[in-house]
């Protein structure tokens, strides 16, 4: 059995985490939560309560694998630190790959058609937080890494939509960069069974309407009072592409941003 440890079990996490218990993963899953915690051993998940601003020390069990998934987002003002202080511990463990869950982000005001190659660049201390971790986990020889960018997430209860009912929406002429969870879980999954190291992967489905035309759409779907469009400028928008993990993966992007 393949053996999986997936630091941060929350939106993200929690159902890739139970997703790979079902098809016979073994997992090491954290949470913050004792609440979460028994939700994580119940749904099959062997889970430890980790708080990494108090230097747990279940670290070295919950680390006994080959394979790490990183799903923390950067809440705390010293998230860089708080994954950098992580590293020696990572390197005393048999793991030997990570892959990090990192954000679209990264690429700042940048505009037109981007991809890997295209320069990041801080916009805010959180970003530049983020910034900072690839940097660190790409960075160290002692064991390989993936990036994973994600573009904005969708699925479940959590929909964009529900933000811009009936107000104001900005930079409606913007175009989207969406990810839905099931296309993240199942991309994940995809690359555990890869030999893939030391890459950086944007994740953003291909679909790119604007702003004004998606949001409008669903709103009509979920039957929610449209949002309200006054502001016709056109900006140069961004389209972040995902062709490299698409081609490696022969992925296809699911139709489901309209359903979420």
């Amino acid at each position: 059995m393949t053996k999986v440890a997936i630091l941060g079990c929350g939106w993200l996490g929690f159902p890739l985490a139970k997703q790979l218990t079902e098809e016979s993963y073994l997992v090491n899953g954290s949470t913050t939560s004792s609440e979460k915690n028994k939700l994580l051993n119940e749904s099959g998940v062997n889970s430890f309560l980790i708080d990494l601003e108090k230097c747990p020390d279940n670290l070295t069990e919950f680390l006994n694998t080959k394979e790490l998934i990183i799903t923390i987002p950067p809440k705390a003002k010293n998230y860089a630190q708080l994954i950098e202080k992580l590293l020696p511990e990572i390197e005393k463990s048999p793991i030997k790959r990570i892959t990090y869950t990192s954000s679209i982000s990264v690429y700042g005001n940048a505009t037109g058609i981007i991809t890997e190659e295209t320069k990041t660049h801080s916009t805010r201390a959180s970003v530049e937080q983020i910034i900072e971790v690839e940097q660190l986990l790409l960075s160290n020889k002692n064991f390989n890494t993936n990036i994973i960018r994600l573009g904005g997430l969708i699925g479940n209860d959590r929909h964009p939509a529900y933000h811009v009912s009936g107000k104001q929406l900005k930079t409606p002429y913007d175009l989207i960069n969406l990810i839905h969870l099931d296309d993240c879980i199942a991309i994940i999954k995809q690359l555990l069974k890869t030999t893939t190291s030391n890459n950086i992967f944007n994740l953003v489905n291909p679909y790119h309407s604007t702003k004004a035309k998606y949001y409008t759409a669903c709103c009509h779907f979920l039957n929610l009072p449209l949002p309200i469009i006054t502001d016709d400028s056109r900006n140069n928008s961004k389209v972040i592409s995902s062709e490299k993990i698409s081609t490696l993966l022969n992925y296809q992007f699911k139709n489901n941003l309209l359903l979420s």
